[in-house]
C-alpha cells in the first residue's frame, strides 16, 4: 500500500479534464455524461440489471472525475425498480482535491445536488479505503486510494458489474496487467457484466483468460467500438441475509453494530444487562477521538485512520449527538518521542487539515497555556459524549432494546440461536448473535481462547468553571478535555477490577494534568474532584476482536475495543453488518484478518 497519496492536478484541454501525468483525457470529447451512460451503464445492462435486487455492487477501476459515479447514482435514484442499496467501489491512485472536484462538477449542473453531497463527504488524500454513506445510507461509495494492484486484492466483495475505466492501456499500462483481470474474476459473481471504452487486444485477451466472454458493441460518439463482457455462469440471487440478530451489549460496540444492521433492513434485538445503554466504559462523560501516526503505518494506525475519518463523515448524520471537532494537540513526552513523530509525519506527508507538526510556541498558542514541548496537532479531532453516541445509534428504526436483560447462556439450534437469562427464560430467538459485551464475551463463550485482559481506567472531572481558557483537547501521556467541568484521564491500572473511584487515581490524573499543562493542576481540593472508573477490555496486539467465531455458525464477536471504542465502533459496526448481510466490506482484507477472532489460533504475518 502507498503511504502517501499525490492528488491529481486539475487541467483542462479544450475544456475536457486532462491528466498530464498520463497524457490522456478523463472522458471523450463527445461528452462525458453520454459516454458514461452508453459505455458503462448500458454496457452493463443498467438499470435493468439491478431491478428487484436487495443490493447491487459495482466496481470501477478509476474514479477520476467521479462522473461515472454521478451518472450511475442519478440513474439509480430515478429507477422505481431499484433495490434497497447501491454499492459503488472505486479505485483511484490520484484523487482530485475536494475543491477541484467541485470545479469539475460545475460542468454538469444536472448533478449539482449529488455533487454537493459527494463533496461534503469527500475524504482527504490519505491512503486506504474510505466508506462514504450517501443518499441517507442507501448509496455506499467505497473509495480505495492507492494503486489498483494493491487495493483490489484487499477488497472483500461480490461484484455484479465492472466499469473498467482508468486511461487507455497504452497510457496507463500498469493498470491493465494480468493481475487486474485475475482480481476481476475473483470478485465477480457468476454472470457479472463488464464494460470498457477500449477494445485493445490485450484487454480482450486478459478478460477472456480470466473467464469473461467478450463482445464488441457500437462505440460512443466518434469511437467505432467499445467492449462488453460477461463472466461465466448464470446470475445468482445471492444469499439471504439474517432477518433477526441478537446483539449482546448496548455500549458503543453493540449500538454501532445494531445501527448498521438496522440500516440494512435486519432487525436488531439489543440485550443490555443494566437499566440503560452505555453504562460500562461507554458511560464516561466524554471521550477523545483522534487518529494516530506511526513510522511504519502499521495496522493499528491504518484502522484508526479509516475509522476516524468515517466518524467525521457519519456522525454528522446522527441526531442529538454531543460532540465537538475542537482539535487535539498531542505533545511529545520527550526528545525521543518528538523525533519519532517527526519521522512519521515526514513519511506520511498527510494533508495539514488531518495532522501537522507544531513547534512549542504554536503549541502554547493552541493550548492557551505555556507548554514545554512541541507536538502533533489534529485539527478535526476532538471529544464526544459516548452515551449520546449510543443513544443516536440506537434510535435507528428496526432496533428493539431490552434493558435489564442479562444473558447467561446461548443455545444453537437448526433455526438459529436462542438466548437465555439465568432463570432459563428466553430473552431472544435470532438467526445470528453478536457478542458485544466487552470482557464478558469470555463468560458466554469460554472456549473462545481470546487473551482478553482487563485494565482499570479512572477519569477525573475538575470542578465547574476550571480551566476556562481551555478550548482544545491537550494530550501527553494522558489528556485534558475542555468543558464546564474539564476532564482529565485516564489511569491505566492492570489486574485491578475495583470500580469504586479512589483519591489515589484522582491524584495520578492531576499529575497527568501537570505534565500536560505545567502549573494548571495546582490548587485543586481533592474533595471537589469527581472520579469515575471503568474496565477496558484489551488484547496483546492492541487490536479489537471483530468477525465470525470459529466453530460456531452465525455467532460473531465485536469486543476488545480498549480505549479506542468511540473511534473504532462505527466503522467496525459497518464492517460486521456487511459481513452478515453479504455486502462489500469497507475495510481492507488484511485489516479484517488482523482483527479476526481467530487470529490468536494462527500466526499473522507482518504488522
Amino acid at each position: 500500500m502507498l503511504k502517501t497519496i499525490e492528488p491529481a492536478s486539475l487541467q483542462l484541454r479544450d475544456g475536457i479534464p486532462y491528466s498530464a501525468a498520463y497524457g490522456d483525457v478523463y472522458h471523450s470529447a463527445d461528452g462525458g455524461t453520454g459516454q458514461a451512460r452508453h459505455v458503462f451503464l448500458q454496457g452493463c445492462g443498467l438499470p435493468d440489471a439491478w431491478a428487484g435486487r436487495p443490493h447491487f455492487a459495482i466496481l470501477e477501476t478509476g474514479f477520476g472525475t467521479g462522473l461515472n459515479f454521478l451518472v450511475t447514482w442519478a440513474a439509480w435514484r430515478a429507477d422505481p425498480a431499484r433495490g434497497a442499496r447501491l454499492h459503488f467501489c472505486s479505485v483511484e491512485k490520484h484523487p482530485f482535491r475536494a475543491e477541484d472536484l467541485a470545479r469539475l462538477h460545475a460542468q454538469w449542473p444536472a448533478f449539482a445536488g449529488l455533487s454537493a453531497e459527494l463533496a461534503a463527504h469527500w475524504p482527504p488524500a490519505v491512503p486506504g479505503f474510505h466508506r462514504l454513506a450517501l443518499d441517507g445510507g442507501r448509496v455506499l461509495l467505497t473509495l480505495m486510494f492507492g494503486e489498483a494492484a494493491d487495493c483490489l486484492p484487499q477488497l472483500d466483495a461480490r461484484i455484479d458489474a465492472f466499469y473498467l475505466d482508468g486511461f487507455a492501456p497504452d497510457r496507463n499500462a500498469d493498470l491493465w496487467q494480468p493481475a487486474l483481470f485475475a482480481e476481476l474474476a475473483r470478485l465477480a459473481r457468476p454472470g457479472a457484466a463488464a464494460a470498457t471504452y477500449t477494445v485493445a487486444g490485450p484487454v480482450r485477451q486478459g478478460l477472456a483468460e480470466a473467464g469473461f466472454v467478450c463482445d464488441k458493441r457500437a462505440g460512443y460518439g466518434r469511437k467505432r467500438h467499445c467492449l462488453v463482457a460477461r463472466f461465466r455462469g448464470e446470475r445468482e440471487a445471492g444469499r439471504c441475509p439474517p432477518q433477526r440478530v441478537a446483539v449482546v451489549g448496548a455500549g458503543v460496540a453493540g449500538a454501532a453494530v445494531a445501527h448498521a444492521l438496522a440500516q440494512r433492513g435486519t432487525e436488531a434485538v439489543v440485550l443490555e444487562r443494566t437499566g440503560a445503554p452505555a453504562q460500562g466504559a461507554s458511560g464516561n462523560p466524554a471521550a477523545v477521538f483522534r487518529p494516530v501516526i506511526s513510522r511504519d503505518d502499521n495496522r493499528a494506525t491504518r484502522l484508526t485512520r479509516a475509522a476516524f475519518l468515517h466518524d467525521l463523515r457519519a456522525w454528522r448524520a446522527l441526531d442529538g449527538l454531543d460532540w465537538a471537532t475542537c482539535g487535539v494537540l498531542h505533545l511529545a513526552k520527550d526528545a525521543e518521542a518528538e523525533a519519532r513523530y517527526r519521522v512519521a509525519l515526514d513519511a506520511a506527508a498527510p494533508p495539514p487539515d488531518y495532522a501537522r507538526w507544531v513547534e512549542r510556541d504554536e503549541a502554547s498558542a493552541l493550548a492557551n497555556w505555556p507548554v514545554t514541548a512541541a507536538g502533533v496537532f489534529y485539527p478535526q479531532a476532538g471529544w464526544v459524549v459516548p452515551q449520546s453516541l449510543c443513544a443516536a445509534w440506537l434510535a435507528q428504526g428496526g432496533i428493539a432494546l431490552k434493558l435489564n436483560a442479562s444473558v447467561a447462556r446461548l443455545e444453537a439450534g437448526p433455526a438459529g440461536w436462542r438466548v437465555f437469562d439465568a432463570t432459563g427464560a428466553v430473552l431472544a430467538d435470532a438467526d445470528a448473535v453478536v457478542l458485544a459485551n466487552a470482557r464478558d464475551v469470555q463468560t458466554l463463550l469460554p472456549d473462545g481462547g481470546w487473551p482478553i485482559h482487563d485494565v482499570r481506567g479512572q477519569i477525573t472531572r475538575l470542578p465547574a468553571g476550571s480551566l476556562p481558557w481551555l478550548e482544545r483537547v491537550i494530550a501527553r501521556e494522558g489528556y485534558c478535555a475542555p468543558g464546564d467541568r474539564p476532564l482529565v484521564g485516564a489511569t491505566y491500572e492492570h489486574d485491578d477490577l475495583d470500580l469504586a473511584p479512589r483519591a489515589a487515581s484522582d491524584a495520578a490524573n492531576l499529575a497527568r494534568l501537570e505534565s500536560i499543562l505545567p502549573g494548571a493542576a495546582t490548587g485543586f481540593d481533592p474533595a471537589t474532584l469527581d472520579g469515575r472508573a471503568a474496565l477496558r477490555a484489551t488484547l496483546p496486539d492492541r487490536l479489537p476482536l471483530l468477525g465470525a467465531v470459529d466453530g460456531h455458525a452465525a455467532l460473531y464477536v465485536a469486543a476488545g475495543y480498549a480505549s479506542r471504542g468511540v473511534v473504532w465502533a462505527g466503522l467496525l459496526g459497518e464492517a460486521l453488518a456487511d459481513r452478515l448481510c453479504g455486502e462489500p466490506l469497507p475495510l481492507e482484507a488484511d485489516l479484517l484478518a488482523a482483527v479476526s477472532p481467530g487470529r490468536f489460533a494462527r500466526p499473522l504475518r507482518g504488522r
